[in-house]
């Protein structure tokens, strides 16, 4: 039996910032770019230190940016509650 993956429980990963980058580009399209320098200006993160622990923070000014930026928010804020509770369901599962 293969071992368990703890970093994707139940085959779920936790977003990154890469993630949320992506996905402003994406629903942006050639403003993705513009988007995204704008939301990490209004978060308070600087583009040359992306750190994932500063996710929580940038989905908050994300969802304050615009309305499509707010939908973008939304889906990956329920990734990542959905990552932790289910990594909180399996560390006990596992016990």
């Amino acid at each position: 039996m293969p071992a368990a993956d703890v970093t994707r429980p139940y085959g779920l990963s936790r977003p990154t910032m890469q993630d949320a980058r992506e996905a402003m580009h994406r629903v942006h399209g050639p403003g993705g770019p513009a988007a995204w320098s704008r939301l990490l200006t209004s978060a308070g993160i600087p583009a040359t230190n992306l750190g994932d622990a500063d996710l929580p923070r940038l989905l908050e000014a994300m969802a304050r940016l615009d309305p499509v930026s707010k939908l973008c928010a939304q889906a990956l804020n329920i990734r990542l509650t959905s990552h932790t509770h289910l990594s909180a369901a399996h560390d006990l599962t596992r016990r």
